[in-house]
C-alpha cells in the first residue's frame, strides 16, 4: 500500500498538468525527468530524503512544494529546501499554489486557520499508480480526533472535530478502485458508532476486504462488530500503547484504560473473524525495561500475533516534543531514526542503549517462528476466520502462491515448515478461507524478515546508539 496523500493530491490537479507519482518503497525515479513542479509529502521518518529531493529538483530548475506533517510543523527547515509549503490540508491550497505558479506569484506558505468541509472527495488518482507492486489501497471517511494524546500529531493536523464524508461519496470511490482491498486511514473509524453502521451496511454489497484503526470499545457494541465482519473486515489495528495505567495518564491517553475487559473484547473480535494488529510504545517516563517482557506475556496470552511495538519518540509539532525539548531530552540524530525503532530521547529510567538492546530483543522473540506458531495454532484454531475476501489478479495470485511454497516449503526451519502444514489443514478442512490463512503466512513472513534484516545489522545500530547514550535521564 503506498501512502493516500499524493493520488489525492493529483485528483485535486486541472487537468493540464501532465503528472507523474514515484514511491520509492516500490520504484526508483527515473533520472531524465525535469518536471516544472515536484510535490513531495513529509513525514518525520522521511523527511531527510524529502530535502535531499528538494535539493536536487531545485537545481533543474524545478519549483518544489511540501506537504505533509513533517513540513507543516517544519516550515523553515523546508523552505531551505524548497519553494513553497502546504501546511494542513491541501484542498483549496494546492489549488491556489498552482494558480499562484502560473502567474509568477508562487507564495512560501499556504495555511488556512479552517478545516476544510470534508464531506465529498474525489476519487484518488490510482491510475497514476503502478498497481502491480500493490494488494491493497487507501481511503479516509473522515477526519479530525477528539482525543489529544501527547505523542500523537492527529489532532494537531485536523482537528478535534470530527467530519465525515458522505456515504455515497465513499462507496463511489470503492466502485472506481483498482483493488478489492482496503485499508481505512481514519485513526479511529468507529468512533461514531451510528455513522460506522450506516457504512457497513453501504459497503456489505461490494463484497470487499479491509483493515481499519479502531478502539478496543468497538468490541462492547455487538451489532457493530458483527456489520464490520459481514462489510469484510479482516483486521483492526487497536492502539494500547502501554499496559502500564501510569503511562496512559502521563501521555493523556485517559480513554485507553483496559483493565480486566482486555480480555473478554479481545475474545469477541477474534470471535468475529477479524484479527488484531495490537500497538504499543515503551518510553514513557513511568516506563521501565519491564514493559516490554509485559506486552511479550500479554499478546502471548490473547493470541496477538501481530504486534506493532515502538520506542517513544516525539515528531515535531506534538506535546511530547514541546515537553522534551524545554527539558533538553530531543537528541540530536538522524531524523530517519525516529520511526520508532530507535531510541531518540533521553528516556527517565532507561539508557538509550539498555531500551534499544531489549526492544531488539522482544520483537526478534514476538516474530520468531516458533512465537508465531503458537499464538497462530491457537488463534486459528477456532474456526471463525472463514469468511472469504475480495478477488485478487491472477498475477498476484501466482506471486504470493510462489512466495508462500519458496518460504514456507524450501526451508529447514522447523517451526516454519509446521506453521505451515497447519495453516493448509485448515484450508483444506475449510476451517479457515484461502486468503485469511495464506495472507496470515505472509504478513508473518514480512514482519520476521523485517527483524532479520536488522538483526544483521546490529553491530552498526548498537554503535549509533551508544555513541549518543547519555544513561537514564534524572531531574535536578
Amino acid at each position: 500500500m503506498i501512502p493516500l496523500a499524493l493520488p489525492t493530491i493529483a485528483a485535486l490537479t486541472p487537468d493540464h498538468y501532465n503528472i507523474r507519482i514515484f514511491d520509492e518503497e516500490i520504484e526508483t525515479i527515473p533520472k531524465n525527468l525535469k518536471p516544472d513542479i515536484v510535490g513531495i509529502t513529509t513525514l518525520a521518518a522521511t523527511g531527510k530524503r524529502a530535502f535531499e529531493l528538494g535539493d536536487y529538483y531545485r537545481s533543474l530548475g524545478s519549483k518544489v512544494i511540501y506537504g505533509g506533517p513533517y513540513a507543516s510543523f517544519m516550515q523553515e527547515e523546508a523552505l531551505k529546501h524548497g519553494d513553497c509549503v502546504i501546511a494542513g490540508e491541501a484542498e483549496g491550497k494546492w489549488e491556489q499554489a498552482l494558480a499562484d505558479f502560473e502567474h509568477g506569484c508562487l507564495k512560501p506558505v499556504y495555511e488556512s486557520q479552517n478545516y476544510v468541509e470534508y464531506k465529498t472527495q474525489k476519487p484518488p488518482r490510482w491510475d497514476l499508480v503502478n498497481m502491480n507492486r500493490i494488494f491493497q489501497v487507501a481511503i479516509q471517511v473522515s477526519r479530525g480526533c477528539p482525543f489529544n494524546c501527547d505523542f500523537c500529531l492527529v489532532s494537531k493536523n485536523f482537528g478535534r472535530k470530527m467530519r465525515y464524508r458522505d456515504i455515497d461519496n465513499v462507496v463511489a470511490e470503492i466502485k472506481a478502485a483498482p483493488s478489492k482491498y482496503f485499508f481505512f486511514v481514519d485513526d479511529n473509524l468507529t468512533i461514531n458508532k451510528k455513522y460506522a453502521k450506516e457504512l457497513m451496511r453501504a459497503i456489505i454489497p461490494l463484497k470487499i476486504s479491509w483493515g481499519c484503526m479502531c478502539s478496543l470499545d468497538v468490541a462492547t457494541d455487538e451489532e457493530l462488530l458483527n456489520l464490520m465482519a459481514e462489510a469484510g473486515c479482516f483486521n483492526i489495528l487497536v492502539g494500547f500503547e502501554s499496559l502500564n495505567p501510569a503511562s496512559l495518564d502521563e501521555s493523556q491517553k485517559h480513554h485507553n484504560r483496559g483493565g480486566s475487559i482486555y480480555a473478554e473484547a479481545i475474545n469477541k473480535i477474534h470471535s468475529a473473524g477479524i484479527h488484531i494488529n495490537a500497538s504499543f510504545v515503551v518510553g514513557f517516563d513511568n516506563d521501565t525495561l519491564e514493559e516490554f517482557d509485559r506486552i511479550f506475556d500479554f499478546t502471548m496470552m490473547y493470541n496477538l500475533p501481530n504486534v506493532n511495538l515502538h520506542l517513544l519518540n516525539a515528531p515535531p509539532g506534538t506535546e511530547t516534543h514541546r515537553k522534551f525539548n524545554e527539558e533538553g531530552r530531543l537528541l540530536s540524530c538522524d531524523p530517519e531514526l525516529g520511526v520508532g525503532h530507535f531510541p531518540t530521547l533521553h528516556y527517565m529510567n532507561m539508557s538509550q542503549i539498555g531500551i534499544f538492546d531489549k526492544y531488539m530483543e522482544t520483537v526478534s522473540r514476538l516474530y520468531s517462528f516458533e512465537t508465531i506458531r503458537k499464538k497462530g495454532e491457537r488463534l486459528l484454531s477456532n474456526g471463525t476466520f472463514t469468511r472469504p475476501g475480495g478477488d485478487i489478479s491472477a498475477w498476484m495470485k501466482a506471486r504470493l502462491s510462489w512466495i508462500t511454497f519458496k518460504e514456507f516449503v524450501l526451508t529447514r526451519d522447523p517451526d516454519r515448515r509446521n506453521l505451515f502444514k497447519f495453516v493448509i489443514n485448515l484450508i483444506r478442512t475449510k476451517k479457515i478461507a484461502i486468503d485469511k490463512g495464506l495472507g496470515f503466512l505472509l504478513s508473518m513472513l514480512g514482519y520476521n524478515r523485517h527483524i532479520r534484516a536488522h538483526q544483521r545489522n546490529m553491530a552498526e545500530y548498537r554503535k549509533i546508539v551508544m555513541a549518543q547514550d547519555k544513561g537514564a535521564w534524572r531531574k535536578d
